[in-house]
């Protein structure tokens, strides 16, 4: 391969430079509070896992690079203690999909509607009596 044919995917590699630039910009010239200021608390915790993985997996790299034993080091396990939090929050995701698909508890149903129709003369014959039957049988006639 000539050096005349290495040009265009220097352009390209350096395209892309400036397009993670751009993009990675408000965390490297502003804070990371800032960035995430105006996101939901999950979507905050999903940012912060994330960059948290990113600097452990360059510092991981960098290890590597540097003829580190990297799987001793602490970052490796930084690395997993991270991995956690995504499975942790991978969860609480799982579990609010669960939670929005709700299911009745006929049991309580039968009884609230039970007690309110106790509680009305009309209705009261048809359940059976209960507590306030024979209170309001009593001031019917009144």
């Amino acid at each position: 391969m000539e050096i005349a044919d290495l040009f265009p995917f220097l352009q390209t590699l350096e395209d892309d430079l400036d397009k993670l630039e751009e993009a990675v910009a408000p965390l490297i010239y502003g804070t990371l509070a800032k960035a995430v200021f105006k996101l939901p608390v999950l979507d905050k915790a999903q940012h912060y896992v994330v960059v948290a993985y990113a600097i452990e997996t360059i510092i991981f790299s960098y290890l590597r690079l540097n003829g580190v034993n990297a799987m001793e080091h602490a970052a490796f396990g930084e690395i997993g203690r991270v991995r956690q939090y995504f499975e942790k929050i991978k969860d609480v995701e799982n579990a609010g999909l669960k939670r929005q698909s709700p299911s009745l508890n006929r049991a309580a149903a039968a009884r609230i509607v039970k007690h309110a129709l106790v509680k009305s003369p009309p209705f009261s014959s048809l359940i059976g009596g209960g507590p306030f039957t024979s209170l309001n049988m009593q001031f019917s006639h009144v």
